[in-house]
């Protein structure tokens, strides 16, 4: 059985990924690792100046792996953490790597502190054929105790939920 949504994810410290599997369970959509071959320290101050000399130098890492029949997704989920006030520029690689020409986009991240409004404001200004729903930001360790939260993002942005938490 094939899937109309996708939930695809950048995850450097597993907190991303935690919350793309738990989209996956409550809508039983496709889940995608976005991967580059760019090594980033573990250490969040060298991973920090990092990130930001990328981010100064729109320095964007080459993907190793691509969505298979991306033509059959009406809804893409993109989720990373965030750096420096934004999507890691490998965000925008994956961005440039696909046509979401009248495509549901749904942001999603995990932070520390800072919101999601920037990568909002990017998705919809990378991606302007596209319709960018409301993303969801979540604290770097608030994902299993924001099931309820989740749930209620979801079904605002139109997604039916397929799977119950279990």
């Amino acid at each position: 059985m094939t899937t109309s949504i996708l939930i695809a994810y950048f995850s450097h410290w597993g907190h991303t990924k935690q919350f793309a599997e738990k989209i996956q369970q409550l809508t039983d959509g496709d889940l995608f690792e976005i991967k580059t071959s760019r090594f980033y320290p573990e250490e969040h101050d060298p991973c920090s100046i990092q990130a930001h000399r990328e981010q100064l130098n729109d320095d964007r890492p080459e993907l190793i792996d691509q969505v298979k029949n991306m033509d059959q997704y009406d809804t893409v989920f993109i989720g990373h953490p965030i750096w420096w006030y934004r999507e890691p520029m490998v965000i925008r690689s994956f961005w440039a790597a696909y046509d979401f020409q009248g495509k549901n986009v749904i942001p999603f991240c995990t932070s520390g502190d800072v919101g999601i409004e920037n990568t909002e404001k990017d998705t919809q200004k990378y991606l302007p054929t596209a319709t960018v729903k409301t993303g969801l930001r979540l604290g770097t360790h608030a994902v299993d105790s924001s099931v309820p939260e989740i749930k209620e993002w979801l079904q605002r942005d139109g997604i039916k939920l397929i799977k119950e938490d279990k």
